[in-house]
């Protein structure tokens, strides 16, 4: 029974293997340690090879694929082929390979093979791997960086004298980098030779094969080797860690016992590129050492004619990496580009155009400059290539010639408002109706008084001022003071001293006029001199404050000498971190908004303006720099009176002034014959004002404000799903915030409140 199965399975072994997908050709059962060996997988479909397995007696070489003529049925075979060779003699167990065909996963099973000794000779065969024409492996490069490698091969002569050398193609693996392809055929798979570039082109064709190396001879030592050499360029594009090996078979003759196979293994450490240091340039994309020529025409842009910028590019790298380039911007639209590379794929020295032609509307006077940034892999940093200037159209202000930064940060505006407002200005509220029954007082009092005694309470007060200080004398007791006391006792005016000092009931005033002494007439001397101690707390006080001045404007200064460098980015960070510090100052938000400008950001430097307007709505910069950020933005709207757009601690300091004034005018009407009207006038002014405070106190400075940003920006019912049935809200829109999170916030609206992405806000104070 078991006979007769096994001799089914013998019968139906053809029309397995025939109705498999793939057909496995494994190696010798014996094979040469050093030499390579391959493992043959044909396919009728795409195959993918998965992660090799370590082996400590294989060194994995490579993967190829290659399309073969199909078979007798018309099907499609492929030749996927894995390289390896044995690193010592001996019995070799092969790991399970894994492979995927048609979405299948795959495990090929190869068994045992035996590995011996190597008889061709370690010296006769030479294999140099040359790094960007250097020797040494690079121990780091940088992501996307590309690395010309040199496959150097030598072979001496023949120990019988025949020329017959034997190169093999060179092989590689790598992971975490690729290989740039110098052959492209459409239509074709890529095949091992497409990635060496070729050195003649001469009868270049699909069925001629150019030469894709350069040999030579060269004389080492007395001995003629035979040299070729191959030429690659690997680029690494993933972070990390990027190894592989390279290798090549090399033989003194075509026969195999003569080949060894030299593998030169590699480890590069990958590292991201540094970031940007300037945000304000463009960033290529382009790896390498790249130059750049540019010019724009005309020189001085008009509006409603085109503007043409021209680029050519040239230079070692990979310029899949370049990114898309567009010089367009605010009210300079683009109307057309192209990009015309001056070589294909097969290149060396990469060169191509680049034109961008832009159309200005007229609306917006100025384009911001144009510099582009590369990485210099050579010097390892970024290197800058300016296209043009910022360039203004008649008519219009130049934008650098009008942005200077403040130099100091402005008074300290705090929350809530109306902490800014000084004690005296409640007072004045609440003691402003008493003024008329002051002046009816006051009058009263002058109605009974006679010029004469006033003259006296004059005289009398000189006196005492004199006396205290030392100044007095006998004469002004006697011309001065005794005229004064007589009327004051009512007595006669011939009354003597004596007579004056008997009716005073001061002992002490009596006895310093008794003896007319100078002295009796100045104060008890103070223990403490507290006019001269204020007069130092004052010194004190005064150096603290410069002290604490100068530690403010030290860093201010320093972040106006990074935007005085045009480093607009650097800038913005420094202004943020100040403003971090001390949020209420107007001038840090004035000196944010003009590096959000020079930084081609309208829509945040008008959060940050309409932030230094609202902390000091009478700054007239402030005011003219609003008008060149909706210049930016072609919005030539003009503002608002600045008087309307008082603080309103400003407003209720104005109510307050208004309140006094009327109040005082009811009081004048005591002395004079005046309407009621023009107080009454004043009183209901100052109580609109007052209003308009308040107002404006809960429109414009209300807690958690926003600014949108983008135009037409959606609103979001559910975070991250637009709905376009209700109304977008257009840039500058100002919407209050009840909850924010890392990608969303919350907006509270009359009609419901909704969603919106965090980075098109920016918060207003």
């Amino acid at each position: 029974m078991i006979f007769r199965f096994f001799f089914v399975l013998v019968l139906l072994f053809p029309l397995f293997a025939w109705s498999q997908d793939y057909t496995v050709y494994r190696p010798p059962s014996t094979i040469t340690v050093d030499r390579l060996e391959s493992i043959s997988i044909v396919t009728k479909a795409e195959m993918e090879l998965g992660a090799l397995p370590d082996h400590p007696k294989i060194t994995w070489l490579g993967y190829s694929s290659i399309r073969l003529p199909n078979n007798r049925f018309g099907e499609m075979q492929t030749d996927n082929r894995i390289s390896f060779i044995a690193k010592a003699p001996g019995l070799i167990e092969f790991p399970p390979i894994p492979i995927v065909l048609e979405n299948k996963e795959f495990f090929i099973r190869i068994g045992e093979v035996r590995a011996e000794t190597n008889p061709a000779s370690k010296t006769d065969t030479t294999l140099q791997i040359l790094w960007n024409e250097q020797t040494e492996i690079p121990k780091e490069v940088h992501l996307g960086e590309a690395v010309e490698v040199q496959f150097v091969a030598f072979v001496g002569e023949a120990s019988d004298g025949s020329i017959s050398p034997y190169f093999s193609q060179p092989s590689n693996r790598v992971e975490g980098a690729r290989w740039h392809q110098y052959v492209r055929y459409s239509g074709r798979k890529p095949i091992p030779s497409d990635y060496f570039r070729t050195y003649s082109q001469s009868f270049f064709s699909r069925y001629s094969e150019p030469e894709n190396y350069r040999q030579t001879t060269e004389e080492i030592d007395g001995k003629y080797y035979h040299m070729r050499i191959y030429k690659a360029r690997l680029y690494f594009t993933k972070p990390g860690k990027a190894t592989g090996h390279l290798s090549m078979t090399l033989g003194t003759t075509r026969s195999t016992r003569s080949h060894r196979t030299h593998v030169i293994p590699f480890e590069i450490n990958v590292v991201p590129l540094p970031p940007l240091p300037n945000d304000q340039a463009f960033n290529t994309g382009l790896i390498g050492d790249f130059e750049i020529e540019a010019s724009y025409h005309p020189a001085e842009p008009l509006p409603e004619q085109p503007l043409q910028v021209r680029l050519t590019l040239s230079g070692q790298g990979n310029p899949n990496l370049r990114n898309e380039f567009d010089f367009s911007a605010d009210g300079f639209p683009s109307s057309e580009s192209e990009f015309y590379p001056r070589v294909g794929s097969n290149y060396d020295f990469w060169e191509a155009d680049f034109t961008q032609t832009l159309f200005p509307t007229g609306k917006v006077g100025t384009l911001p400059p144009i510099l582009l940034a590369s990485f210099d892999t050579v010097a390892d940093q970024w290197r800058y290539h300016e296209v043009s200037p910022a360039l203004t159209l008649p008519g219009f202000d130049k934008l650098s010639d009008a942005l200077r930064p403040k130099s100091t940060p402005g008074p300290v505006i705090t929350r809530p408002i109306l902490l800014n407002l000084p004690p005296a200005t409640f007072a004045a509220f609440a003691f402003a109706p008493l003024l008329p029954f002051l002046f009816s007082f006051a009058k009263k009092r002058l109605d009974s008084r006679d010029p004469e005694q006033k003259k006296r309470e004059r005289t009398l007060r000189k006196l005492i001022k004199d006396f205290q200080s030392g100044h007095g004398s006998a004469e002004a007791i006697d011309e001065q003071l005794l005229p004064i006391l007589r009327h004051h006792l009512d007595l006669p005016s011939g009354a003597t001293v004596r007579e004056i000092a008997d009716a005073l009931d001061d002992p002490q005033l009596a006895a310093s006029l008794a003896t007319h002494a100078e002295s009796s007439f100045s104060a008890n001397g103070r223990s403490v001199d507290y006019p001269a101690l204020a007069r130092q707390l004052a010194k004190l006080a005064l150096v603290a404050l410069l002290f604490l001045g100068s530690l403010q404007a030290a860093t201010l200064a320093e972040a106006n000498a990074t935007f005085e460098k045009a480093n607009y980015r650097q800038a913005i960070t420094d202004y943020q971190a100040l403003l971090a510090a001390d949020p209420n100052r107007p001038g840090l938000h004035f000196n944010l908004a003009q590096a959000y400008l020079s930084a081609n950001e309208p829509a945040r430097a008008l959060a940050s303006c309409h932030t230094a307007l609202l902390l000091d709505p009478l700054d007239s910069e402030a005011r003219d720099l609003m008008a060149k950020i909706r210049e930016r933005q072609g919005d030539l709207t003009v503002a608002r009176n600045r008087f309307l757009d008082l603080r309103p601690d400003q407003w209720i300091l104005v109510s307050a002034s208004i309140w006094v004034a009327a109040f005082l005018w009811f009081g004048v009407r005591k002395f004079r014959l005046l309407p009621r009207w023009p107080g009454v006038a004043l009183a209901l002014l100052a109580l609109l004002f007052l209003g308009s405070a308040t107002w404006r106190q809960i429109h414009d400075y209300a807690p958690e404000q926003y600014m949108v940003l983008a135009d037409e920006l959606p609103r979001e019912p559910k975070a991250g799903t637009p709905d376009w049935s209700y109304p977008a809200l257009r840039a500058g829109q100002l919407v209050q915030v009840s909850e924010i999170n890392e990608t969303h916030a919350r907006v509270r609206s009359e009609d419901g409140s909704f969603w919106l992405p965090v980075r098109e806000l920016q918060q207003v104070w």
